[in-house]
């Protein structure tokens, strides 16, 4: 067996009370009549992380997190265009090897330091050496120079289409250099964000406070006076106080959306992500029967993939066999629909691979996945003659252990990203985090060299035809893109944010 390509790093925040829950405590600072300087934006996640460095960071729901501390070099707008943040201004050279940032010369950290070229440089090349679960993100970046105070030169060993768009994340998050190696560095952030966290009023497990940051370089980024966010695990939770305003945005399933909506709440459609099974172990060195083909492509003729939209994502998204979106130069309309549910294709293609008597397949379950999912899974794949043995896992080591190189299978819910090289970045390439077990054929070789060494019309065509391997290849056995809600009380507005199933802090302003 392979071993995992990284350790990483588990650092829990010490909780100091009991998990939040009756009712979710106090709501949201409210009152008809508040003007907006005196506004609380009061969020409900559905996550929590275990860890406030931004080294440690991760995308999706853990923004809303590190968003109010930590400024990003360039910021997604709701639509997922880059915008200048801390970088004014970035030009790439010709051969797409080199990326010279322009920084602001207003910004001060919330210990009064100054941000400039080698705090910058500090905090990328941290960001490479940390360990964190999004490390590959700027794995193209093989140095970073100073050139001047508000210059930085980033120097990669090959052209990233995604570098970009990377630093509008995770990868971009800027926090103070004195605090690289400082003990709390896990649980007091200091960044040179819209708020700063009030640890007096913020107890792990129930409750993140972050309060204005009063020196601010962009206060039209400000548009509440505190923002509260409090992990709460249980849907049901969630909604309770969302309905009762108690909160003011929240993650949802598509099986309240239904309620949701006749309680007057306001919900909010994202394109969201694809879900289904990652075949991890494309070779067969931990599940040998993985490294043949024509199990993979039985897997995905196996899953009765419109059942599972109807009953399980009551019917909001659309079947894919292809894990690139719409809004994607990768995504072919065609692969949609790959493969169709057929048992009897399904039972031939593993007869085929001389396992006519099927085999046991063990993959990692959780909280986290939607209860209905992992029964139905294991009685479909039963009908091939695929026996599923699901290992329940604890939800805050479920995604450290899908990615420990344990199992050969795992069921996973992705992104789409505009820029498809985001997506091959974290899944496709031989070092991907996704990719434990560096999966890498001739063919995935020469497509990815031909993609980063092509641009326009041409990268285009590439992209598709690496979609179209991956897909008869059956390297994922995808159900289906889903359209995310997101719920909001009467007291906010909110942008949807394209790319990412929450919205980012800065899209959210109290309602007129």
């Amino acid at each position: 067996m392979k071993a995992p390509k990284r350790a990483y790093r588990v650092l829990a925040l010490a909780a100091t009370a009991a998990i939040f829950l009756a009712g979710c405590g106090a709501g949201a600072d409210k009152q008809a009549g508040t003007s907006p300087e005196d506004a609380t934006l009061t969020l409900a996640s559905g996550v929590e992380p275990q860890s406030l460095d931004p080294a440690m960071s991760r995308e999706a729901q853990f923004v809303q997190y590190f968003q109010p501390v930590f400024d990003t070099l360039i910021r997604r707008d709701s639509k997922g265009e880059l915008q200048p943040m801390l970088a004014t201004k970035w030009d790439v050279s010709k051969d797409g090897k080199t990326v010279t940032l322009t920084l602001r010369d207003d910004v001060k950290f919330t210990d009064g330091e100054a941000l400039n070229a080698e705090a910058v440089k500090g905090n990328l090349d941290r960001f490479q050496k940390a360990g964190g679960p999004l490390a590959a993100a700027l794995g193209a970046v093989e140095s970073v120079d100073v050139v001047d105070a508000k210059t930085v030169r980033l120097n990669l060993s090959t052209p990233d289409p995604a570098l970009l768009y990377a630093l509008g994340g995770p990868g971009g998050y800027i926090q103070s250099p004195a605090n690289f190696d400082a003990e709390t560095v896990d649980t007091q952030p200091i960044g040179s964000g819209p708020y700063e966290l009030d640890r007096s009023a913020t107890t792990p497990g129930s409750q993140y406070t972050f309060v204005k940051n009063d020196d601010y370089w962009d206060p039209e980024l400000q548009k509440f006076s505190k923002l509260v966010i409090k992990p709460i695990k249980d849907e049901n939770a969630r909604f309770n106080a969302v309905r009762s305003g108690q909160a003011d945005g929240m993650i949802s399933t598509a099986k309240t959306v239904k309620t949701a909506e006749s309680a007057g709440v306001t919900v909010e459609m994202v394109p969201g992500d694809w879900q289904g099974l990652t075949l991890l172990d494309r070779a067969g060195s931990l599940s040998p029967e993985l490294g043949k083909v024509e199990v993979r492509q039985a897997i995905n003729y196996a899953i009765d993939k419109e059942a599972l939209l109807k009953n399980v994502a009551q019917g909001l998204g659309n079947t894919t066999s292809q894990v690139f979106g719409p809004s994607s130069a990768a995504y072919d309309e065609s692969l949609d629909a790959a493969y169709t549910y057929d048992v009897d294709k399904a039972k031939d293609l593993l007869k085929s691979a001389g396992l006519a008597d099927g085999f046991t397949l063990k993959m990692p379950t959780s909280s986290d996945m939607d209860p209905a999912l992992a029964p139905v899974i294991k009685e479909q794949l039963s009908k091939v003659g695929i026996t599923v043995d699901w290992v329940d896992i604890p939800s805050a080591q479920y995604q450290a252990e899908q990615q420990s190189g344990t199992y050969g299978a795992a069921f996973t819910a992705f992104g789409q990203p505009v820029v498809a090289w985001s997506a091959i970045n974290s899944m496709v390439v031989e070092n991907a985090p996704w990719n434990i077990f560096n999966s890498s054929t001739p063919e995935t070789k020469a497509l990815i060299s031909e993609i980063l060494g092509s641009e326009g019309d041409a990268a285009d065509g590439k992209l598709k035809e690496l979609n179209k391997y991956l897909v008869d290849n059956a390297w994922f056995a995808p159900w289906y893109r889903i359209d995310q809600p997101y719920f909001i009380s009467k007291n906010v507005t909110v942008d949807v944010q394209n790319g990412q199933p929450v919205p980012s802090i800065y899209n959210f302003a109290p309602a007129k």
